[in-house]
Order: C-alpha cells, then structure tokens, then sequence
C-alpha cells in the first residue's frame, strides 16, 4: 500500500476537525450533567404533591422539596419574596417533626437551586429565602414546568 504524503494544511485541518469534535463532547456532557440537575430538582419539587407519606416515609429529597414549594408559594402569595427560619420549616411544612438542626440542613440543600438562599441577619435566626421571580427562571419553577396540580389552583 503506498504511503500517502499529508500536507501541513490537511494536518491541520484534520486537527481542527477533530478538536471541534472533542469541543461538542464536551458541551455535550456539560448539557446532559445540567439536564440530570434539572430533573433532579424536579423530582424534589414534585416530591411535595404526595402527601399521604407519613414524614418517616419522607426521603432527604422529598423533604427538600416540600420546604421549597412551601417558600416559592408563601413568596407567590406575598410580595415575591420569603423568609423561612427553621421554626417555619418545623411546623409550616412538618408539623413539628424535625429537629431544628435537620431543619437547618433542609434549609441548606433547598439553597442550591436558582432564586434560594440562605441568610443570617444581624437580627435574627438564619433563613432561607426565595424571590419568586428569579426562582421562576430556573428549572425548577420556571411556568412550562408547572405541575398538574399547580395547573388546577
């Protein structure tokens, strides 16, 4: 088989080819990762909606999602914007089940998706708030992921 000469040029451009391939794995990847944190924090949301669990039935993940659709609803219902401390978390939404500790670490998983965040203010308990408008931006509350049940209220 006779040995092909390659130019510089074609070298180059078969380098190029190939590098431009890597890049869109790369991006590619990087999408399918944000999609499984997308999903995930839809699961989280919709955890909320079963609620004929016991709390000893609830998982870490269903328990972070109540205490967001608790905070994304009561700032829907107000100026946009919540604050929930840990004794709203304890009773709002578990009726009195968790420790203020567990309270505090819910407050702190719910924290990690757009909108949510945790605060401690000079004069108070460490919150975690939501402004309803930016939360709606994300994933998780954005209006095409509304909920069935959201749908009906």
């Amino acid at each position: 088989m006779p040995e092909e000469d390659v130019s510089a040029r074609d070298a180059l451009a078969i380098a190029q080819r190939a590098l431009a391939k890597a890049n869109r794995v790369d991006e590619l990847e990087d999408e399918i990762e944000q999609l499984r944190e997308d999903v995930t924090s839809l699961e989280l949301r919709l955890s909320e909606h079963d609620d004929d669990r016991d709390y000893a039935e609830l998982t870490r993940d269903d328990k972070v999602g109540m205490v967001r659709e608790h905070a994304f609803q009561k700032a829907s219902r107000s100026s946009g914007v919540a604050a929930l401390d840990y004794d709203d978390i304890m009773w709002g939404v578990f009726d009195g089940e968790p420790s203020a500790d567990h309270c505090y670490t819910l407050m702190k998983l719910a924290a990690d998706v757009r909108g949510f965040e945790v605060k401690t203010p000079a004069s108070g308990n460490r919150s975690l708030t939501v402004d309803a408008t930016e939360a709606k931006r994300g994933a998780v509350f954005s209006p095409a992921n509304k909920t069935d049940l959201e749908e009906v209220r």
